[in-house]
């Protein structure tokens, strides 16, 4: 994932928004993917508390890429 830019990547968490199909893979997927975000210099605390990730609503990066916002 660390290969992605921060656009493929907010699609790919995009793609995750309203699943509710759960397993072991996903939970370390939908981990990695913030954590690359954040590796890469985006805020992601409206999604991301540090210990929850909500799926609830898409997102979109701010114009200089650093942060992400509710669609």
């Amino acid at each position: 994932m660390a290969k992605k830019s921060v656009d493929a990547l907010v699609a790919e968490f995009n793609r995750q928004v309203g699943s509710t199909a759960w397993t072991s893979i996903r939970g370390l997927h939908d981990s990695v993917l913030i954590d690359t975000l954040i590796a890469k210099g985006v805020d992601v605390s409206a999604i991301y508390d540090g210990v929850e990730i909500s799926f609830a609503r898409k997102v979109v990066l701010n114009p200089d890429k650093t942060r992400v916002l509710f669609a």
